[in-house]
């Protein structure tokens, strides 16, 4: 009977290893994070550039409404001048691609070369990725164009015209 209960024992004992090692596996395994790689694994379609109005210009758009109903923009854009002012981000000159001091974004805020409230349109350039494991579409952010809108004298719009851009992984 000691015999029987001697190796009933062990058998637990080794039992309760495996089951201890096998949950410790799962553990390691279902706690790894994957790559930036591997988040951007499959199928890519290259890049796209397109702008986005981040302001409904028309006030009988009520599409335009819809669309941004959603959308922080004086939070985005305030998170976007602080990285740029605390130096996580490079601005790049749009038309010339050489750096820009964030002191020099600063000082043509404070002249009144641009306001904040008047950026109305950001332009992406991005890489689109069709995942095949989970079977949906990644974008992946290269840059980003700030841009402002102008006004003439009698405060019709001009048009758009960028502060900098900002460039991320290519």
């Amino acid at each position: 009977m000691k015999g029987l209960r001697a190796k009933d024992s062990l058998l637990t004992g080794t039992i309760l290893k495996h089951c201890i090692l096998f949950v410790v596996i799962i553990l390691v395994g279902a706690c790894r994070r994957p790559s930036k790689d591997k988040l951007l694994s499959g199928e890519s379609f290259g890049k796209i550039i397109y702008d986005t109005y981040v302001v409904n210009r028309d006030s009988t758009d009520s599409w335009g409404n819809e669309c941004l109903s959603e959308f922080s923009r004086k939070k985005l854009i305030d998170k976007v001048f602080e990285a740029v002012s605390d130096g996580k981000v490079t601005p790049y000159d749009y038309f010339t691609g050489e750096k820009i001091a964030s002191k020099k974004i600063k000082r043509m805020e404070t002249d009144n070369v641009f306001s904040r409230k008047n950026i109305s349109k950001i332009q992406f350039e991005e890489n689109w990725i069709w995942d095949d494991e989970k079977n949906e579409m990644l974008k992946q952010v290269i840059s980003m164009t700030i841009a402002y809108e102008v006004f003439d004298n009698e405060g019709k719009s001009r048009g758009q015209k960028p502060i900098f851009k900002l460039k991320f992984k290519e």
